[in-house]
């Protein structure tokens, strides 16, 4: 997401419909991994769960499901609840520290352009990266 979309719409307020969907995760044993502005992840049955209520990422995830890409982390399946809420079933990846090289980016910006997704709509926070933990390859997470 912009930066400036950030700016405008602020981080993540009180939603009860996101409320009742962490609920939800949390009553099937989800287990707490980590949040966002805009959104929180569990673990549930080998896999991470994220409730969002950032619309450009829902329909980013949308265009991934289901695609084996380079650069993007593997969503199993999108459920869009409403314009500004979503789950987004995707691959557990493991923790990334360092800079994303540039060679990186400039492989997801094109990859992105290749499946129908404006690469300045991408959150290039070092935040949203991660390395999958049987081939150690980065992926983006945050799509």
């Amino acid at each position: 997401m912009k930066l400036s979309k950030i700016i405008l719409e602020g981080p993540l307020e009180y939603d009860p419909g996101f409320s009742r969907e962490i609920d939800k995760i949390q009553d099937q044993g989800g287990k707490y991994i980590g949040s966002g502005d805009y959104g929180s992840v569990y673990l549930l049955n080998g896999k991470a769960v994220k409730v969002t209520t950032d619309e450009v990422e829902i329909e980013h995830a949308e265009i991934l499901k289901g695609k084996k890409t380079n650069n993007f982390v593997y969503i199993y399946d999108v459920k869009k609840l409403d314009t500004k809420l979503g789950i987004i079933t995707m691959e557990v990846m493991g923790e990334y520290k360092g800079e994303v090289p540039n060679e990186f980016i400039d492989a997801l910006e094109k990859e992105s352009t290749n499946l129908g997704i404006d690469p300045d709509e991408l959150d290039l926070r070092p935040d949203n990266f991660m390395v999958h933990p049987k081939s150690g390859k980065l992926k983006m997470t945050d799509v």
